[in-house]
């Protein structure tokens, strides 16, 4: 290892040779693939409607939203969309504000957890047989 850094540090600019060289391209295996990266910015969508003499804007159901709903919650709706997701007149409707709630519970930056009911401890199911126990002696 020192042999080879007293060669290099006694070469000179002019023995050094710049010829540009053609880099073989890696296997497709090894190449790793680079999203696009998107920066969705929401744009207002310009659809005006009358309602009751008024002129609005037209909401449209945030797809976001509409997927996290639970069974009583309507989902929040938007006049605004993301140029990035949308493809022509087919337009990917985002509500601008990050969702606070989920089932209630408050979520920050996380997935939502499983949907439907979770199996019952030892400790409920014991306590539900001991009630149940006391119904029948009644």
């Amino acid at each position: 290892m020192n042999m080879l850094h007293t060669q290099l540090l006694q070469l000179k600019p002019d023995d050094i040779i710049v010829e540009p060289s053609v880099t073989p391209l890696l296997a497709g295996r090894y190449r790793t693939k680079r999203r696009r990266q998107t920066l969705h910015t929401h744009k207002q969508f310009d659809d005006w409607v009358t309602v009751s003499g008024v002129q609005k804007r037209r909401q449209r159901s945030c797809k976001v939203c509409a997927l996290l709903r639970g069974d009583r919650n309507k989902s929040y709706h938007t006049t605004f969309f993301c140029e990035d997701c949308s493809h022509g007149e087919a337009k990917c409707f985002l509500y601008p504000k990050a969702r606070r709630e989920y089932n209630g519970k408050r979520v920050v930056l996380q997935r939502p957890g499983k949907v439907g009911r979770r199996k019952k401890t030892r400790r409920e199911l014991l306590q539900d047989g001991g009630a149940a126990d006391d119904e029948e002696d009644d």
